[in-house]
This record gives C-alpha cells, sequence and structure tokens, in this order.
C-alpha cells in the first residue's frame, strides 16, 4: 500500500515525536489541574462532578500517547532481532523506565502512611504492599496503594496484551485488534449485569482507547487510511457510551472527557509539523514525575489558610520535585535501561533501543510503508 503520510517516498522526516511530548505535557497538566484545584475551590470540584472531569480527560490521552508509542517501541530496529530478543529488550527498557520512580513514589506513600500523614482508603496487607511493588495489583486484585496508580496498572496490562500479540506475530492486525476491543466494551455492557450481577469494567473502554492509539500509529506510518482510524475511533466510543449507559454512571462529566481526550489527540497528531513550545515539550518530558510525585506533594505539603496561595505552593513544589526526580533518578534508570536492553539484542541484528519519547534513530515501517522516530 503507498504510505497515506509522510514524503512521496514513504519516509517520515521527523528526529524525534515531540508532538507526542507536547500531548503529555497537556495530559498531565489536566491532571494536576484536577487534583490541586479540587483540593483549593469547590467551584472545580462542581465542574469536574457536573460538567467535565479533566483528570480523565488527561489519562485518556496519556493512554492514546501509549498505544501510539508502544508498538513503535516494540518493533523498532532496522533489522530483525527475533521477537524473543526484541521482547525482552523491551520489558528491559519498560521496566527501567516505569520501576525507579514508580518504586520511590511507592516508598514515599508508605512513609507518610508509617507518619500517620495518609490512610489508604482500603488497608493494605503485607501482601497488598507487595503486589504494589511489583505494579500487579490489578490482577492480584489488591487496593492501591496511591489512587493514581490505578492507570500504571492498566499499562501494565496493555504491555502484557501487546506482548503476547507480538509473539504470535498478530501485533500488527491494529484495525481488527482495535474493533475487538470495541466489540468486548459492548459485549460487558450487554452482559455484564445479568449474567455477572456486576457492572461493566470501565477499564475495558482504558485497553480499546489505547489499541486505537495503535492504529493512529499505523496510520501515521502509512499501513492504515484515514477512514480505518475514523471507525476505529466511532467503535471505540460507542463501546465506551454503552459501557457508562449499563453502569449508570453519571455520563455527562466522564463522556465530555473522552470526547475531550480524542479531540485534544486528534489535534495534536494534526500538528504534529509544528513545532511544540519548548515549556510544553519540558512537561511532557517529565510528565512521569509529575504524574508520581503530587501525589506525595498533595499529602505531604500541608494547605495555607488562602486556597490560590496553597494551590501556587503546590504546583510549583510538584514541578521543582519532579524536575529534580526526572535528573536524578528517570534519566539515569533509563540509561541504564537502554544499555541493558542493547545486550539482549547484540549478535541478533537489532539497532540499539532507545527511549521511545526521546528517540533520534528513524524506524521503517513494515512493507516499506514508511519510517517513523521512535
Amino acid at each position: 500500500m503507498r504510505p497515506r503520510t509522510g514524503s512521496p517516498s514513504g519516509r517520515l522526516d521527523f528526529r524525534r515525536l515531540d508532538f507526542l511530548d507536547g500531548l503529555r505535557g497537556v495530559a498531565v497538566g489536566l491532571v494536576l489541574l484536577q487534583h490541586v484545584g479540587e483540593l483549593c475551590f469547590p467551584a472545580v470540584r462542581s465542574f469536574t462532578a457536573g460538567t467535565l472531569q479533566l483528570g480523565q480527560l488527561g489519562v485518556l490521552v496519556f493512554f492514546l500517547c501509549s498505544g501510539f508509542i508502544i508498538p513503535a517501541s516494540l518493533e523498532r530496529g532496522r533489522r530483525e532481532p527475533g521477537r524473543l530478543p526484541a521482547l525482552r529488550a523491551f520489558w528491559i527498557s519498560r521496566v527501567f523506565r516505569l520501576y525507579p520512580l514508580y518504586w520511590l513514589s511507592l516508598a514515599a506513600a508508605a512513609a507518610l502512611v508509617a507518619a500517620g500523614r495518609y490512610a489508604p482508603g482500603t488497608p493494605l496487607s503485607a501482601g497488598d504492599w507487595l503486589a504494589n511493588a511489583a505494579l500487579l495489583q490489578l490482577p492480584a486484585g489488591a487496593p492501591h496503594a496511591l489512587g493514581l496508580y490505578w492507570t500504571l496498572a492498566f499499562e501494565m496490562v496493555f504491555y502484557a496484551l501487546v506482548s503476547g500479540l507480538f509473539l504470535l506475530g498478530w501485533h500488527r492486525r491494529s484495525v481488527l485488534l482495535s474493533l475487538a476491543a470495541s466489540g468486548a466494551c459492548l459485549a460487558a455492557a450487554a452482559t455484564a449485569q445479568p449474567l455477572l450481577g456486576r457492572p461493566a469494567p470501565l477499564g475495558l473502554f482504558c485497553l480499546a482507547t489505547m489499541f486505537l492509539g495503535t492504529v493512529v500509529h499505523r496510520w501515521h506510518a502509512g499501513d492504515v487510511r484515514l477512514r480505518g482510524v475514523l471507525g476505529c475511533a466511532a467503535g471505540t466510543l460507542l463501546g465506551g457510551v454503552a459501557m457508562l449507559v449499563s453502569t449508570g454512571t453519571a455520563a455527562a462529566p466522564m463522556l465530555t472527557a473522552w470526547l475531550g481526550a480524542y479531540a485534544v489527540f486528534g489535534l495534536g497528531v494534526a500538528l504534529r509539523r509544528r513545532a511544540v513550545p519548548g515549556w510544553l515539550r519540558r512537561l511532557g518530558t517529565i510528565s512521569y514525575s509529575v504524574y508520581l510525585v503530587q501525589a506525595v506533594v498533595l499529602l505531604a505539603v500541608p494547605a495555607t489558610p488562602h486556597p490560590l496561595l496553597t494551590a501556587a505552593v503546590w504546583t510549583v513544589v510538584v514541578l521543582g520535585v519532579s524536575e529534580a526526580t526526572y535528573r536524578l533518578v528517570e534519566r539515569p534508570s533509563i540509561r541504564l535501561g537502554r544499555v541493558l536492553a542493547a545486550r539482549t539484542t547484540e549478535g541478533a541484528g537489532a539497532a540499539v533501543p532507545i527511549r521511545p519519547d526521546v528517540a533520534v534513530r528513524p524506524y521503517r515501517a513494515p512493507r516499506g510503508a514508511g519510517q517513523i522516530a521512535v
């Protein structure tokens, strides 16, 4: 198929996908805005509860970005190193990307619990803490040590699904996979309550959203036509709406967040050739730190008598600490993971693995479809 994007030769000229950093910056900014705003201003609480869940909007943008970049990260390299070496390199890079900072956040949460500054909604047993440390609390059925960890648990589920599809050689059937995920949402909406006596799990929509992000990646590489992307987006939203209706959830603030997330991501992709403002790109670069650090800061730093001052102090502290954790924890661990991942593919014909959001090595899409920086 002739590529639908990039240059006539099918090569994309991007040295890095700056628009993804911009989208991550928007996403984490919305999450921080909701968390700080709800604690400081009743008007924000009323707005997010009744009109638009800003944090949910940001999280869905994160999920779309993950769906876009994770397949590119798994498939990267000029030559095929074999599925198992590529998969080992992928998981090594993911572990060193996610866990060091996550463990620091988890240790801070444990310290706050020990100091009496924080009490999880559901008390955690020793086994629950271990499940959280492994980032396996979702399959283990354990409560999250911090509420925002739920998104990371779904990321891990998506990585596992993509890895299994990669081993089976089904990972490039992105449109079919997206439609299947949408179908699973519709099936859950129709059967969960009558057959299982429980509401349909809205987490299915999160996974379907990630698979939609992968379809956008395939379009970006030239493997899928725009109408395929639009069809998958419509199917995913239809499945999500059906689940909302079946659960009786207050649909308006959630649905507007979902529509807003898809619109923001679509706009970011449409403007992908435009320069991203430096401050927004930097916020996206440190977005993982901002996401994890904010929960600890909001628990550890006392509020002042003045809401505006409290909001300003919390925001400045979150951004300052996040910059430090990115420099001292994230970046070194990512570099180490990159080195170790490269060793797993030495002699297997693979290009040196690199961090997806700071990539400079082009990746040639399958079947001569195009080239993308990952």
